[in-house]
């Protein structure tokens, strides 16, 4: 089939269709997703979503669906460089969620209570948050626990 003229000089203008701006999009969030995102942690959807539109501003004055190897490079460092603070938050809030449960476990040998408060605050320590865990040094985390320990704990009447 031939080429419409509109077609033509769209592409002489380089001015693409909105349909080859969204193809270019797709491709973007596929790459991303099937080659970027993270092995040693998950990110939330919103993450994924921010990560994407970071890639996608970064990355909107290229053509095609196929990226250079310049373009994938460019890709892979924005990506890591994004990753890179919540990743931090993520192991840093790992070894907070560690040491409180030493925490937990000294609170629990002090009052005498059963396991099963111990299994209720390791739940609810994995259910935090690591932005709110990472940035806490010992005497806020063992503040924390403490205060959420005393919460649940009713002692026999």
């Amino acid at each position: 089939m031939p080429m419409s003229r509109r077609h033509f000089f769209r592409a002489v203008t380089g001015k693409e269709e909105p349909r080859h701006q969204l193809n270019r999009a797709t491709a973007l969030d596929a790459y991303v997703r099937t080659h970027l995102l993270p092995y040693d942690f998950s990110l939330t959807d919103e993450q994924v979503e921010h990560l994407l539109g970071v890639v996608r501003c970064e990355l909107a004055g290229g053509q095609g669906t196929q990226f250079s190897s310049e373009e994938r490079q460019r890709i892979a460092a924005i990506a890591q460089e994004t990753i890179r603070a919540w990743r931090e938050d993520y192991w840093n809030a790992e070894q907070k969620r560690r040491d409180a449960i030493i925490l937990v476990r000294k609170f629990i040998h002090t009052k005498a209570s059963p396991d099963a408060l111990e299994r209720r605050a390791v739940s609810w320590l994995y259910k935090l948050p690591d932005a709110r865990l990472a940035p806490l040094n010992p005497g806020e985390l063992k503040e924390l626990v403490f205060s959420q320990m005393n919460a649940w704990y009713q002692p026999d009447k």
